[in-house]
């Protein structure tokens, strides 16, 4: 016999294990990282739709031009809250 086949198998587990658990993290990591980044596209969509409309027509959503930068602030922490685990 040699030392190879001597070895638990057991052994081997703490590794794959760790390893398992780099490759979650890690996707995590990269999910995180492409949603913010859509995220940013979809605020950057709506700041230009929004600033292309005429103030007649944002008052009629309640809004005023001052007021588009702050509202799409509070969409994104309301959005930031939804994406967080646990909440329903």
């Amino acid at each position: 016999m040699t030392m190879l086949t001597t070895i638990p198998t057991s052994a081997t587990r703490p590794f794959a294990w760790r390893t398992a658990v780099l490759l979650a993290r890690l996707r995590r990591l990269v999910n995180r990282f492409f949603a913010a980044v859509i995220a940013r596209h979809e605020r950057h969509a709506a700041r230009a739709a929004l600033h292309r409309l005429d103030d007649r027509q944002l008052q009629d959503m309640a809004m005023y031009r001052s007021q588009i930068e702050s509202r799409l602030e509070e969409l994104a922490q309301t959005r930031a809250r939804m994406q967080q685990p646990g909440w329903h």
